[in-house]
């Protein structure tokens, strides 16, 4: 069964700005090597005829396409770093290169003109190679040494939410919280969501919102007991904020009311 996450991505591209399409020839006697510059964690072609296969147990940077006779269709996939890729797919009968590098500057974004209000995503768990993740946990743990200047802070119902640091390394952002319960019951964490966003709620017109999707979580509780206290970061791509824009940290309750948003 194709994942439903991609399928969804492909009903979506009317609605997303994508690179000048970009051709990859395959026939069914050759195959055609597909290096991305991230490991292919989900892959899904829009015809049956064309077939992509890539090590699903163990992501990597290499997938392998074939093809045969038929109307042109097209590869959607996403690397661990979260960016999505999208290629046309034809088939030809001879090909003169057998292998084709796929580029960063291939990825495509939502239209930021596209206004969104949705509620956070679901949490699910982020899997890296062990590579990656202890590169993710230094600094992680280096950048939360650092934190020291208070970027917000949030007071509610004995929860108190801190925004301790922001830190850009490469090509992502590093932004550390501290959540302390001061309350009389446990606060078990529902959704945790970063939001871009521009304009006010009252002026739906303007409103936008955009959900930043973390690529690492490190030490993130699921549960805060009353008296207790925990710092952690959450690592996301790099990204840039506008005029008018600022960042929205959302925070709900697994299975409570308590609802915290908090802007900086």
């Amino acid at each position: 069964m194709k994942n439903p996450v991609l399928l969804y991505l492909l009903s979506m591209l009317p609605g997303l700005l994508i690179a000048q399409s970009k051709m990859i020839y395959c026939n069914d006697f050759q195959n055609t090597v597909v290096i991305s510059p991230e490991p292919i964690v989900q892959a899904v072609t829009g015809s049956d005829h064309f077939v992509f296969t890539y090590d699903k147990t163990k992501p990597d940077i290499l997938g392998l396409l074939q093809g045969s006779p038929g109307h042109q269709s097209n590869l959607v996939l996403r690397t661990l770093d979260g960016e999505i890729y999208t290629y046309t797919l034809k088939y030809r009968d001879s090909l003169s290169d057998y292998s084709f590098q796929i580029k960063r500057a291939d990825k495509i974004r939502l239209n930021d003109s596209i206004a969104t209000d949705s509620k956070p995503l679901p949490k699910k768990i982020i899997e890296v190679s062990d590579r990656k993740e202890t590169y993710y946990q230094k600094l992680s743990a280096y950048f939360a040494s650092k934190a020291k200047n208070h970027l917000a802070v949030k007071r509610k119902a004995g929860i108190r939410i801190e925004v301790l640091g922001m830190n850009h390394h490469r090509n992502e952002v590093f932004i550390t919280y501290r959540i302390k319960n001061r309350s009389r019951i446990s606060f078990e964490i529902g959704d945790l969501a970063l939001f871009k966003v521009q304009g006010k709620k009252a002026r739906r017109s303007s409103f936008q919102k955009i959900l930043l999707k973390p690529i690492y979580k490190d030490n993130v509780p699921n549960i805060i007991l009353k008296g207790e206290m925990y710092q952690f970061t959450v690592v996301y791509s790099k990204f840039s904020l506008g005029r008018y824009q600022e960042l929205r940290l959302e925070i709900n309750e697994e299975k409570g009311s308590r609802f915290f948003e908090l802007a900086f």
